[in-house]
């Protein structure tokens, strides 16, 4: 039986097959989504953390990301409250979107240690610039 504590999740250490260089991203990645790919990319690579099987990460990463931005423009441009085909006035939505996608872009910035505690435990300085996750 393996029980699961918050927060015991390993940080990413330096590995020898790290991945050297930025990787273009996914030609079908929406445009929100590769502006995330291409803020987060090089402080991984930096920190030499990504093998080639890792990228997938990324892009799930990436990708809940732009879903993110995506769907906070909706709701901004329509009301947080939207007519729905009877003329009622429902929760617009984006909203549940915006649910899963956070849901799933901090489950994989967890994953990756792009996330304030798993810096700290990586051992990543106070005021470090490198600030990936803001959700």
């Amino acid at each position: 039986m393996s029980h699961h504590t918050r927060g015991a999740k390993a940080t990413p250490r330096p590995i020898a097959d790290a991945v050297r260089k930025v990787p273009a991203p996914p030609k079908d990645m929406t445009d929100e989504a590769e502006k995330e790919w291409r803020r987060v990319m090089p402080v991984l690579i930096e920190r030499r953390v990504l093998s080639q099987a890792d990228i997938h990460a990324v892009e799930r990463f990436a990708e809940a990301s732009g879903d993110i931005k995506i769907a906070r423009a909706a709701i901004a441009k329509d009301g947080a409250y939207v007519e729905n085909r009877l003329g009622e006035l429902k929760r617009h939505p984006g909203f549940a979107t915006l649910r899963e996608a956070t849901a799933e872009a901090r489950r994989w910035a967890a994953e990756l240690g792009l996330t304030p505690s798993a810096r700290s435990r990586a051992g990543a300085h106070e005021g470090d610039e490198d600030n990936p996750l803001d959700l």
